[in-house]
């Protein structure tokens, strides 16, 4: 009888135990919906701008500081305090962590804090100040965030491991670079499409680098095919109306006119850098000259095999005026869907064309004037491709987005390896001549 009364208080203190975690849970979802004061500035708190002003200066006066994300590791943030004119200056750096009540609040964003984030922080009580106002006694000095402001632009795709959720990679930028690299690895057209879409949902302007051109000179490396192809899709883009320069990272000297093109864009914004791993983002960034040099292999084998080399986002100064995010490669870009209407603003070459139906989707649709449009060879069949393959949330590992792609995907991967395997051959037979 004892064993069995024993048995059953076991059994009702688990049974109690799930009950008062339950309840503790259901709290804090209830806390993290209702005190939700993370967004300063946010657009649903119906304070006039003038309330607003006087807000922030009264949080001015309580001693927090406004300052710009350039690192996030883990919980750890760095923050470069922001001048009059709102840009950070790199020789006042701060360790903060976000205040732990903002772990509570709902939200449906892989990391709540990015780099480029413009944020409000408040220093540790110890610290001890000058007379302008710095830090003393300490070359680091930490703090705590308290509040973010409202985001002006931002790319961001589904996050690979909570689809629901909404993984952030760039903030606050004025212009994205969309870095591909022509062969080694080969182009992805569609991962260059899915940024150019996020960056027409933004308002973002763009440019698309295609960097290690020299490789075309190769035969080995690209055939006839591959160039006629190659000059295909840049012709379109053209036609659209996007910004495409061809470079190479390590071999400057031979397009110097296209670098110094670039420094000038560059010039006084804050550009973000993204695309797949391998491309040569670093390698770019590099020839801007940044304030640290980005970590590339000294060995340009390795450079044209497409190594991974960033391995966290850093908001960097550059001597040219501007400043830059350099973001590690990605894989894929999944981004989130959207309906016809908003998806098929996003490429600007359908825009001039009219469908019998109001909300066409562009797929199945009789009379769809996108289709004739297609048909008739005004919109090119590649972009209509990279279109319906994110309407129907269709993605490839390489970025490509229709299924019909998948043959191409085969090819691709065929070719490369039968390309790798003459090459071994190569260097054997070069051995055996020595």
């Amino acid at each position: 009888m004892a064993r069995l009364k024993n048995f059953v208080d076991q059994d009702e203190r688990r049974n109690n135990f799930k009950k008062i975690e339950k309840i503790k849970k259901e709290k804090r979802s209830v806390r993290g919906r209702i005190i939700d004061d993370w967004i300063i500035d946010s657009p649903n708190s119906d304070l006039t701008k003038k309330e607003m002003k006087e807000k922030l200066d009264e949080l001015y006066k309580k001693g927090l500081r406004r300052g710009r994300v350039i690192e996030v590791q883990k919980r750890n943030v760095f923050i470069a305090e922001e001048n009059e004119e709102g840009l950070p200056e790199r020789e006042n750096l701060w360790l903060c962590s976000v205040a732990k009540r903002h772990f509570q609040r709902a939200h449906k964003e892989r990391n709540f804090v990015v780099v480029g984030d413009r944020i409000l922080f408040e220093p540790n009580a110890e610290l001890k100040f000058d007379a302008e106002g710095q830090p003393i006694d300490t070359d680091l000095p930490h703090g705590v965030v308290q509040h973010s402001f409202l985001r002006t632009s931002k790319i961001s795709r589904k996050d690979p491991m909570h689809p629901e959720w909404e993984h952030v990679m760039l903030a606050n930028i004025d212009l994205v670079a969309i870095v591909a690299s022509v062969l080694n690895p080969e182009v992805r057209w569609g991962l260059i499409d899915r940024f150019l879409v996020q960056a027409e949902i933004e308002k973002i302007p763009a440019v698309i680098i295609l960097n290690k051109v020299d490789l075309l000179e190769n035969e080995k490396l690209a055939s006839k095919d591959f160039l006629e192809t190659y000059k295909k899709r840049i012709a379109i883009y053209k036609s659209i109306g996007y910004e495409i320069v061809e470079i190479c990272a390590l071999k400057p000297k031979k397009n110097m006119d296209n670098v110094k093109y670039l420094r000038k864009l560059f010039k006084g914004k804050l550009i973000g850098f993204a695309g797949h791993s391998g491309v040569g983002k670093s390698s770019l960034l590099n020839l801007m000259k940044p304030e640290f040099e980005q970590i590339v292999d000294e060995n340009p084998d390795i450079f044209y095999k497409g190594r991974h080399t960033t391995t966290y986002n850093s908001l960097l100064q550059l001597d040219i005026g501007a400043y830059a995010i350099d973001t590690p490669g990605i894989r894929s870009f999944d981004i989130h869907n959207y309906d016809p209407i908003t998806l098929s603003y996003c490429f600007p070459e359908f825009r001039p064309f009219k469908c019998k139906y109001r909300e066409c989707a562009h797929d199945h649709e009789p009379l769809c004037g996108i289709k004739q449009a297609v048909a008739d060879g005004k919109i090119s069949k590649e972009r209509y491709r990279s279109y319906m393959g994110i309407l129907k949330g269709v993605s490839f590992r390489e970025g490509e987005g229709d299924s019909t792609d998948a043959t191409m995907i085969a090819d691709l991967k065929a070719r490369e390896q039968k390309r790798d395997e003459d090459l071994a051959k190569e260097e054997i037979l070069n051995q055996e001549i020595k």
